[in-house]
């Protein structure tokens, strides 16, 4: 089964890059993509407000492109216990085409690997390493493997490992005592054999044991086991009678569920094995994998809404694949490496676009959807006041009004009233409230952007604030960053920013800029962006 195609806005999102997501996953997946609406980072207040209000969870949270050991296509772990025969492992690897199986506990927790090569290598083992590796073997193992019966059982079973094929009695030149020795159903061998004080006699053909033969063995306390099998058939398979544990290996590579396919790989190259367990979190043994499932797996998909630049993306992003970009944006060089569906205009908030989409694909918007999306384009466009509001904002907005039976007055003043204080937010809270990271030639340039309903309440921790801004251009490197505080009515923003290209600002905005504050400069993308570009390239 095909993994979903992700759908994520940028980094530290906003409203709009928060419900684009959400909105184009749903439309995906009404149009027979499957499709996820994923984050990346937390969700500020207006935002879950937003959600709350229109019955909608929160995207799930990612961190990288990169595809973690349970994204990807494993095998099924063939598990069995210590307690299994070598043949039975061996038949179960083969009824299942595995190349090995895995020891396991009680509560599934590795105790070694078993390979084909483990459970075959024994017919081209040394006689004394045959001898050693049966001197293991317990009678019920011996059973099972000839699929046999019991007729008389030792209490003291301690063979030599020694395996005798005794058709007559003229083959007496040898020494029985403690060994396995395979016999056909002649009472005087199998009494001889027990006068020899052997171990076991493993009885093939035909199931009879006169009673004077089964007396003296329980006497001399030897073990009989009859099976139906040939003795050629059993002095093919008796050496399979050891138990696991004597042939696994018990120093064995595992791998996470949560590790990346990289990092599985780099370590698997260092080993020789060529199948492998991977554990989840309570260190069960769950699948198994090999270099196969590495080379072969499906990278992550991702379409891109509210933002196009790698910088602003999900981490890793060279290591998924890109189908599609919904933005309002300007482009800042992403690069693919098949050509993708791009979806890119000039309007006020990327939701319109998304709405666009449900209407051009004839797909019906829900009042809830409808409120949601009209909340989006409220909270990009600053109530539609922007200088970034388009026609086609508007006339969204309109559309969405009647849908969801809300107007934009209305719903604005309550995003307004659920917007958390600058006061009561922590220093980082404020910075990546709506953050973004640009790359303008050869300089590292920030800009963040959060809503000030007061401007005592900006000038209140403005020193503090700054104090902090001024730490993280050195930890970061950033050659200017800037924090807009914007009334949300429009009216303008304060500018709060530092950093060794700080002149940027003053000169860019020095028409506009009084005691800190730029009127009527609200938009991040048109007003501000554009004259800092222009500025510190000229």
């Amino acid at each position: 089964m095909r993994k979903p195609v992700y759908v994520v806005g940028h980094k530290n999102p906003d409203c709009d890059s928060i419900v684009s997501a959400i909105a184009y996953a749903e439309l995906k997946n009404k149009l027979g993509l499957k499709s996820q609406a994923c984050r990346l980072g937390d969700c500020n207040s207006e935002t879950k407000y937003l959600l709350k209000k229109f019955n909608f969870e929160q995207p799930e949270l990612i961190y990288s492109a990169k595809c973690l050991l349970k994204e990807i296509e494993k095998d099924e772990a063939v598990l069995i216990s210590v307690d299994y025969t070598m043949k039975q492992a061996l038949d179960e690897v083969l009824k299942r085409k595995n190349k090995g199986v895995f020891v396991v506990d009680d509560n599934k927790r590795l105790l070694g690997i078993v390979s084909i090569s483990d459970l075959t290598s024994l017919w081209t083992d040394k006689p004394e390493d045959l001898k050693k590796l049966m001197k293991t073997a317990s009678l019920q193992n011996i059973k099972d493997t000839l699929k046999g019966d019991i007729y008389n059982k030792s209490e003291n079973f301690k063979p030599s490992g020694e395996v005798f094929l005794l058709p007559s009695l003229s083959d007496n030149g040898s020494i029985y005592k403690d060994g396995i020795v395979i016999v056909g159903n002649n009472p005087d061998i199998q009494r001889y054999l027990i006068d020899s004080d052997a171990a076991l006699i493993i009885i093939c053909g035909e199931a009879w044991v006169d009673n004077v033969t089964l007396a003296k063995a329980k006497d001399k306390d030897v073990s009989i086991i009859h099976t139906s099998l040939t003795a050629l058939e059993c002095s093919q398979i008796i050496f399979q009678s050891p138990s696991v544990k004597e042939v696994m290996t018990k120093d064995v590579i595992v791998f996470k569920s949560t590790e990346t396919v990289e990092e599985a790989s780099n370590r698997m190259a260092k080993t020789r094995f060529r199948t492998y367990p991977v554990l989840n979190e309570k260190d069960q043994v769950i699948n198994a994998i090999s270099r196969f499932h590495l080379f072969n797996y499906e990278k992550k998909r991702f379409i891109l809404v509210d933002h196009n630049e790698v910088t602003h993306s999900v981490n890793d992003l060279e290591f998924g694949e890109i189908i599609e970009i919904i933005d309002h944006h300007r482009f800042g060089g992403i690069e693919t490496t098949r050509p993708i569906n791009i979806i890119a205009k000039t309007v006020g908030a990327t939701s319109t676009i998304i709405a666009q989409q449900y209407i051009l694909n004839k797909v019906d918007l829900s009042k809830e959807m409808a409120g949601l999306l009209l909340g989006a384009i409220i909270s990009d466009t600053l109530s539609l006041k922007s200088p970034t509001t388009t026609e086609d904002d508007i006339e969204m907005a309109r559309r969405l009004s009647a849908i969801s039976k809300i107007s934009v007055d209305q719903l604005s003043k309550e995003m307004v009233k659920s917007s958390d204080s600058i006061l009561n937010k922590t220093h980082i809270e404020l910075l990546y409230d709506d953050f973004k990271e640009f790359r303008i030639d050869d300089y590292r340039v920030a800009i963040g952007q959060s809503q000030c309903k007061d401007s005592s309440e900006f000038f209140k921790i403005k020193d503090e604030f700054l104090k902090f801004l001024n730490e993280v251009v050195i930890t970061q490197q950033y050659d200017l960053l800037l924090i807009m505080f914007t009334d949300p009515l429009g009216t303008g923003s304060h500018f709060l920013y530092t950093g060794k290209k700080s002149w940027v600002v003053y000169e860019g905005f020095q028409d506009v800029l009084v005691d800190s504050f730029a009127t009527n400069i609200i938009s991040r993308k048109k007003q501000v962006l554009p004259i800092i570009i222009e500025t510190i390239t000229k």
